[in-house]
């Protein structure tokens, strides 16, 4: 779950470059300065700077308590449907009925449970994402007003559940390396 990318909305962003581009381009054509173009690539940036790797270790840690609390009451559950089977035979009929409404019960108590400490990991998820995504625009703005870029893309990766907002650029327009050593020296 931690492992997946940071962004879902390549086409979204496809879209508002070109929109981005296009309400500037005319501005371009009438000044004598052309435009300075860069990317980065966000996946990597979150997969070896330092914050990245911070975000990553507290979601996983927030995952794995979460998978703890799950295991436990799995494992009561469990222990309860063995106990029923082991105690089938010699229970009343009205003590079955009662130890299997209970099992019932525990087990609706689990699902929901186990729904509601997944939706945690979701808005947990969403709010690291989010606090990385506000540093790195943050030093992405640092990195482009000091070397004078008039617009920087993210590069994406580009694969079938992903269009990348970049379908194709030059590697020296990359900013990448800039924008992660800059990011890796504001974590110090």
């Amino acid at each position: 779950m931690v492992g997946r990318r940071i962004r879902g909305s390549g086409v979204r962003g496809l879209m508002i470059g070109l929109m981005a581009v296009s309400m500037v381009a005319p501005a371009w054509a009438e000044s004598a300065e052309a435009p300075k173009l860069a990317f980065i690539d966000t996946q990597k940036v979150f997969d070896q700077s330092k914050v990245g790797k911070k975000a990553k270790g507290l979601l996983e840690e927030f995952v794995k308590s979460r998978q703890k609390i799950i295991d436990l009451e799995e494992s009561e559950i469990k222990e309860l449907e063995d106990s029923l089977v082991k105690q089938e035979s010699v229970l009343s009929p009205e003590a079955k009925k009662a130890k299997q409404e209970d099992l019932q019960r525990k087990l609706m108590a689990y699902q929901k449970r186990a729904t509601d400490l997944n939706r945690e990991i979701q808005d947990k998820k969403a709010e690291v994402l989010n606090d990385f995504h506000l540093q790195l625009q943050g030093v992405v703005k640092k990195v482009a007003e000091r070397d004078g870029f008039t617009m920087v893309f993210d590069k994406g990766a580009g694969g079938p559940a992903d269009l990348a907002a970049v379908l194709y650029a030059k590697d020296s327009l990359s900013i990448t390396d800039k924008v992660l050593a800059e990011l890796d020296k504001d974590a110090k």
